[in-house]
């Protein structure tokens, strides 16, 4: 039984709304086993080779390579590796309101055993910002948590025939922290601009641009609620054009500016 284990920072675990703990790479034996009852933290683990049992809740899975499994916090967790054929895994345990959050918002509750889910380059990137350990590996660590639970709820979605401006809606779902031109979305379709707003705006009852808009305040409150990131870099994050549009703007759909609303969250 081997283990390359990476704690993070205790003080900056938490500055971004997310507390990571550990990230690591297990290569188990038989008798690698882990219990936690009511469990603090959320675990993230992607099987590279072997198979073995998990058991939250008393629901019992069997995840194998290529697997990803899912235990979220406040939970009951038992998991444990086959004696023949033990797991090789990389993982991430991770806790805080704004998993919470992200997984309402994703529909993954009672998401927990994801067969044929390849999320080790996620936790590839995770593990190596643990050990870098920097400035800024909290922040890089929760942008790539929030693109894996996204990825996640696509890959559990059942294949529907998306119209266009469901194609839109999806494309700038996907693009929160990134500015979309119009050309762009017409391109997506095959329409042109005045066509592309036209059907977007018939079937959401706003324009792509507003839409996209109302998203980027929408996380940026999350940001501003549940982390300590100061507004410069919020702004930045989700691509506006400096600190003071953004504040302008906030205020302007909200009625108080960033600071405003974070202290009186």
């Amino acid at each position: 039984m081997r283990e390359e284990i990476y704690p993070f920072r205790e003080a900056a675990s938490g500055s971004f709304g997310l507390h990571f703990e550990l990230a690591g790479k297990s290569f188990c034996d038989g008798t690698y086993r882990i219990v936690r009852p009511r469990s603090t933290v959320s675990s993230i683990e992607y099987i590279i080779r072997g198979r073995g049992t998990v058991i939250i809740d008393s629901r019992e899975f069997y995840p194998k390579a290529g697997d990803t499994y899912f235990l979220h916090q406040g939970h009951d967790h038992l998991y444990y590796s086959d004696k023949d054929d033990p797991w090789i895994k990389i993982w991430v345990n991770v806790r805080g309101d704004l998993l919470t959050d992200l997984i309402r918002r994703y529909g993954l509750e009672g998401c927990y055993h994801i067969p044929d889910f390849y999320s080790m380059n996620y936790l590839q990137q995770i593990v190596h910002n643990a050990q870098t350990n920097d400035g800024n590996s909290v922040l890089n660590c929760t942008l790539t948590v929030h693109e894996l639970l996204f990825k996640l709820s696509e890959h559990l979605r059942p294949p529907v025939v998306q119209s266009d401006a469901m194609k839109l809606k999806a494309y700038l779902d996907h693009r929160v922290a990134e500015n979309v031109s119009l050309a762009e979305l017409a391109a997506l379709i095959g329409k042109s601009e005045s066509q592309t707003i036209r059907l977007f705006k018939r079937q959401y009852g706003v324009t792509p641009y507003h839409y996209h808009l109302q998203l980027k305040l929408e996380f940026a409150q999350k940001l501003l609620r549940s982390t300590g990131m100061p507004v410069r870099e919020v702004a930045s994050h989700l691509s506006f054009a400096d600190e003071f549009y953004f504040s302008n703007l906030f205020k302007k759909k909200l009625g108080m500016s960033p600071n405003h609303f974070r202290k009186a969250k």
